[in-house]
């Protein structure tokens, strides 16, 4: 069986790369709109819950999403298949993931100290400082035993506790559990309650999909005031550790581990031979599920909803006959599994659009979260075939991917910190103050150096782990 799939690699550095990018990208009222959350245009940059569409911005965190959820039959099946590890150890394993992505979560927010009263140079430090515990708390050392590793673990905690009060008590910034991490929050609730999920019923598709249809149904009825699903989905005993409406997000997670599944299904089967070079079926394949996401970015923002529908219809209608046609149709079965899915799932989202006053990410809408389930899964059909078949490496991007965790921090904790210290944060700045365009190339940038610190990293084999 292969080591990593790397497509979901892939998968997941370009949401991750996605996601540094549109944080490094400074508002600027001349640039275009479809540089941002479409939630949030330019020129006023104010939320704006009434405007439909979707950007690529809008992409980066559904796709970690979908990532995440393809992940769990790999990770997990290796756990109970490999390690011939019981149902309760994995459980426990799950929990600890989630315990350690929550306090990762609290621990972001909190030591952004910036505008508490401590001097640039001692926020720098003290980011600077906080990076350090994350390393000791999510680094894995293979010259340790699993016990030792675990006491290094213990050490950054207490460490990161220490640097919080020291915060909180020495120069009185505001420290609190109620501070977190918004998106880390939601990606740990995820890691908990997706990987159950599949745990429970990794063998029982139809119990998946049937799962998913619930929380459907019970997000749907949350909308009906005075209804028990309203009381239900609005309880939470612990707001800032969990809330139920995080579940809505198992509507992108599943969808990803029925993917996860078939690439599994696929890293199983024992090939000696090297892959072949791509046929022009595949070739027309890779292509067609890769112009699929550029055409529904474009049909959605522009509203184009008519057009937008018709040419996915031909293209789903033509990459069903490239796979299942009589005469020369392919033979991948995880070729045929991820496009026929995405089919569906693209589809679902297209046929909810006019739903909740069209696709948006914020309120999060049905089709916001097909469709980008649907454009992820192309994504991987699109990236199997070119890395499997054109022999494409897009190591920077994989490598990312396999360290996404130093990747979401680099920028915040790392490169901008020494860049204080260094008293080359204004040089930087000084290209947002040139032009709107050169404003983004600072953005790219600060991304560029971002990827170049997590791919050395993962070279050196040094990855955060939960």
């Amino acid at each position: 069986m292969e080591k990593r799939a790397l497509t979901i690699d892939l998968l997941r550095g370009v949401a991750i790369i996605g996601m540094v990018l549109s944080g490094q990208i400074l508002w600027n009222a001349e640039l275009p709109a479809w540089m941002f959350h479409a939630q949030v245009p330019p020129p006023e940059f104010r939320f704006d819950p009434t405007v439909p569409g979707i950007t690529w911005v809008d992409l980066v965190f559904p796709f970690f999403l979908f990532s995440m959820g393809a992940a769990f039959p790999l990770a997990l099946r290796k756990r109970l298949d490999a390690r011939h590890e019981s149902t309760g150890s994995v459980v426990g394993t799950i929990l600890r993931r989630w315990a350690l992505l929550a306090v990762f979560a609290i621990a972001l927010a909190n030591l952004a100290v910036e505008g508490t009263g401590i001097p640039m140079w001692g926020a720098a430090l003290v980011r600077l400082a906080g990076w350090g515990c994350f390393c000791l708390l999510f680094m894995r050392f293979e010259r340790l035993s699993k016990q030792q590793n675990r006491w290094v673990c213990l050490a950054g905690i207490v460490l990161l506790t220490a640097l919080l009060a020291a915060c909180r008590w020495i120069w009185d910034a505001p420290v609190t559990v109620e501070r977190s991490n918004i998106i880390i929050l939601v990606l740990a609730n995820m890691a908990l309650f997706g990987s159950l999920v599949w745990l429970f019923t990794r063998d029982r598709l139809p119990l998946r999909l049937a799962i998913l249809a619930l929380f459907a149904a019970l997000r749907l009825g949350s909308r009906v005031e005075g209804s028990w699903n309203e009381t239900l989905w609005d309880a939470s005993p612990l707001p800032w550790l969990f809330q139920i409406d995080f579940l809505k997000y198992l509507c992108i997670i599943i969808p990803g581990t029925i993917a996860g599944d078939a690439i599994h299904a696929r890293m199983s089967r024992r090939e000696t031979a090297a892959a072949p070079a791509a046929s022009g079926r595949e070739t027309a394949l890779m292509l067609l599920a890769a112009a699929l996401i550029p055409l529904n970015l474009w049909g959605l923002f522009s509203r184009h909803l008519t057009a937008n529908l018709l040419a996915n219809l031909a293209l789903c209608a033509a990459g069903g006959w490239l796979l299942h046609s009589r005469k020369g149709g392919l033979k991948e079965p995880l070729h045929r599994t991820l496009f026929d899915w995405g089919c569906l799932w693209l589809l679902m989202g297209l046929a909810l659009e006019a739903f909740e006053g069209g696709i948006k990410k914020d309120p999060a809408t049905y089709s916001y979260f097909f469709t980008t389930s649907g454009l992820a899964s192309m994504f991987l059909v699109a990236a199997e075939i070119a890395l499997r078949r054109f022999r494409l490496r897009c190591g920077v991007l994989v490598r990312c991917g396999q360290n996404p965790m130093i990747a979401y921090t680099a920028a915040a904790f790392l490169i901008t910190p020494l860049l204080t210290l260094l008293n080359l944060t204004p040089l930087l700045n000084r290209l947002g103050e040139v032009s709107p365009w050169m404003g983004v190339l600072r953005g790219a940038i600060m991304t560029a150096a971002v990827a170049l610190v997590t791919a050395l990293f993962t070279r050196r084999r040094i990855f955060w782990r939960s």
